[in-house]
């Protein structure tokens, strides 16, 4: 998939008025809900099978009852609570259920695929192109997954695509149209929500600050004017997602005692009475504690992989894992001795088109100084190359140094598809056409053939292993 040199994606509207820019056209929304709904259909059916909590939905899952129930997790966290508030309210809707723990990451997967339609629209101009990074996003297996599990990759990934969204907003307008604080305020909280959901989407904070920081030096004046208005931007996109992330601390400070934070202090001091300012000392140092976990955890898993290999898709990850009869899951199959799998695995045909975008998109932005190209490399870079780096960032007191794993990969997704739709743009009359459909065929084809290893359906053994084999 290639692009031509001079060709770059189509302002999404006219410059003439930037109040009639902001808007979305209704065919987008509509195009939008379309891809939600569509979302809805194909990942909803299932959705309570299996009946036991599957991978980490044990932590996550349990934590989430837990704060349904006393409002903080009971036993050692370390992850940021946000996105198990989330799953808690799912669980004090429906239960301690597979549809209470699994609603929201449900919702979430769909907010995920909208948002990614309105900021390929955004930062493409196109409603076709709009509706293939859809598409893709649809019918990938880890975005598919992460969307139907307790897993927190899948909320934050909607926080990351919600921001990307926003931003894609900015940088699709003229470099001279004036910084609206809304839009400042939107990126930064929703950032600050991703990062609250998981440390991961830490590297996303650069990116928000190159873009409303560049917007706010050539619209801000020349001289003192230009400074101040840099230092606030700048000062806002840090502080604002630093007091969303304490912000979801405060139950654990209310209900101290009870937490898994204060259990830990108590089981150290004897004592369960400690005042406010030993309260928020201990929540700083428990981050402190989190972070050296991360640093230290030796990969035991044998599904952990090096982010490299998402490339190809072959070291996807065995969610779940059940040979017919079960007491948990009923299956059944004609040829021969039948199992139930869910695998967290993309189309690796998708995956390599993606990266092979994501690096012309790499390379027209530089060449071009296009900041809708830079904004979509960027943004997979920030979410890959931590991952990819990792051996060498275990030297260095940052995360990650922990084991990667393929659904870490959840919130990457959207920028991939955007990529493959922006090289699909750059095309032009049979080539164009003829990509599209072979683009459209792969994506069917890998979502009918995989769709038994993202859900779980009964299948021959045969037939999966055939497939696909994650490691034993």
């Amino acid at each position: 998939m290639t692009t031509r040199p001079t060709d770059r994606p189509s302002p999404p509207a006219s410059t003439s008025n930037p109040k009639q820019d902001r808007r979305l056209p209704k065919q987008v929304w509509v195009l939008a809900g379309a891809a939600g709904l569509l979302t809805l259909a194909t990942r909803l059916p299932g959705l309570t099978r299996p009946r036991i909590l599957v991978f980490d939905e044990v932590f996550y899952a349990t934590q989430g009852w837990e704060i349904s129930r006393g409002g903080v997790e009971q036993g050692a966290v370390v992850h940021p609570p946000l996105a198990k508030w989330l799953i808690a309210i799912g669980i004090k809707i429906f239960g301690f259920t597979p549809l209470g723990w699994r609603i929201i990451p449900l919702l979430a997967g769909v907010v995920v695929v909208m948002s990614t339609v309105i900021a390929a629209y955004r930062l493409l101009g196109s409603r076709i192109a709009a509706g293939l990074a859809g598409a893709v996003v649809l019918t990938d297996g880890i975005a598919f997954t992460s969307g139907r599990l307790a897993l927190l990759d899948g909320i934050m990934a909607a926080f990351a695509t919600i921001a990307l969204a926003l931003i894609a907003t900015v940088v699709s307008r003229p470099l001279d149209v004036p910084l609206r604080r809304r839009a400042l305020v939107a990126t930064a909280l929703t950032l600050g929500a991703a990062i609250a959901c998981k440390w991961s989407a830490l590297p996303l904070v650069p990116i928000a600050l190159a873009v409303f920081g560049v917007l706010a030096w050539r619209t801000s004046g020349t001289g003192r004017s230009r400074r101040t208005e840099l230092g606030r931007t700048a000062f806002f996109l840090l502080v604002a997602p630093f007091a969303l992330y304490c912000a979801t601390y405060v139950p654990t400070f209310i209900r101290f005692e009870d937490s898994g934070i204060g259990r830990e202090l108590c089981g150290r001091t004897q004592h369960c009475t400690p005042g406010y300012a030993e309260r928020i000392g201990e929540i700083f140092a428990n981050q402190r504690r989190v972070l050296h976990f991360h640093q230290s955890l030796v990969p035991t898993n044998r599904y952990a992989n090096n982010a490299v290999s998402w490339v190809f898709q072959t070291e996807p990850v065995g969610l779940l894992s059940s040979s017919c009869p079960s007491a948990d899951l009923v299956c059944s199959s004609d040829d021969g001795p039948s199992v139930r799998r869910i695998i967290s695995i993309g189309n690796p045909v998708v995956w390599l088109l993606g990266t092979v975008a994501l690096a012309i998109t790499l390379l027209m932005a530089l060449r071009f100084l296009d900041p809708r190209r830079g904004v979509v490399a960027a943004w997979a870079a920030a979410l890959w190359l931590p991952w990819i780096l990792r051996p060498v960032l275990g030297a260095l007191p940052i995360a990650p140094a922990r084991p990667g794993y393929s659904f870490y990969a959840t919130p990457l997704v959207p920028a991939l598809a955007i990529a493959i739709a922006s090289c699909w743009l750059g095309l032009r009359g049979f080539k164009r056409r003829a990509a599209g459909a072979v683009v459209a065929f792969v994506l069917v084809a890998g979502a009918v053939a995989l769709y038994p290893t993202w859900t779980g359906i009964a299948t021959s053994r045969s037939y999966l292993e055939g497939l696909v084999s994650p490691k034993p």
